[in-house]
């Protein structure tokens, strides 16, 4: 099966609008509504369709194609070439949805997941329910990758902070990456945004 980089954090982090730029389309909707995602998104190349239909991914969760969220708790599968072969982006729901089967659901993903990719922001990386399973997934040796997302200028004191509460909490090892905020004009945040994450992403893929 693909590797599965599941694509969580707090609600609004901007979970949703990173997957869209890294693949470089829209691929799952973000919005002002919360919780903005609902039903889980798994982004795969189309080479990998049957692997990420087959019950080595997630078993016993019913999938779904096509471009709706509705609210069922069903894996959405969508295929996109942006993607190399042999990675799965997973864009799941809140870790701190307002939702309870939503954040069942959350942990539930983070559980599977061969990667976990935690979206935060500079002013909410220090909320306390996230570093619970960070902290959880250090204990466990999981891989964990973060990501500092809606940077402004000066807020370089923050993502340093960040730095510092991931090696103390025995992250030390895991990549960090600071996404500046502004979006282009076609919406997503921009190439040069996510190119470094891209770029680290497309490298496991390879692996």
């Amino acid at each position: 099966a693909p590797l599965l980089a599941v694509v969580g954090g707090s609600t609004g982090a901007g979970k949703s609008t990173l997957v869209n730029a890294i693949v470089g389309t829209t691929v799952t909707r973000p919005g002002a509504l919360r919780p903005t995602t609902r039903d889980p998104v798994l982004i795969h190349h189309p080479e990998d369709e049957a692997r990420v239909s087959g019950p080595r991914i997630l078993p016993g969760m019913p999938r779904s194609h096509g471009d709706a969220d509705g609210g069922t708790g069903a894996l959405r599968l969508v295929a996109h070439e942006a993607v190399r072969p042999g990675l799965a982006l997973l864009d799941a729901p809140d870790i701190d949805s307002v939702v309870e089967e939503n954040r069942a659901l959350a942990t539930q993903l983070l559980a599977a997941a061969d990667l976990w990719v935690f979206v935060t922001t500079a002013a909410r990386y220090a909320d306390a329910v996230p570093w619970e399973l960070l902290r959880g997934a250090a204990e466990r040796h999981a891989q964990v990758a973060l990501v500092a997302d809606r940077v402004d200028p000066g807020a370089e004191a923050a993502v340093a902070d960040l730095r510092r509460m991931m090696d103390a909490s025995g992250l030390a090892d895991a990549p960090l990456f600071a996404v500046e905020e502004g979006l282009g004009p076609d919406g997503l945040l921009t190439e040069d945004a996510v190119a470094e994450l891209s770029a680290w992403l497309s490298a496991l893929g390879d692996a």
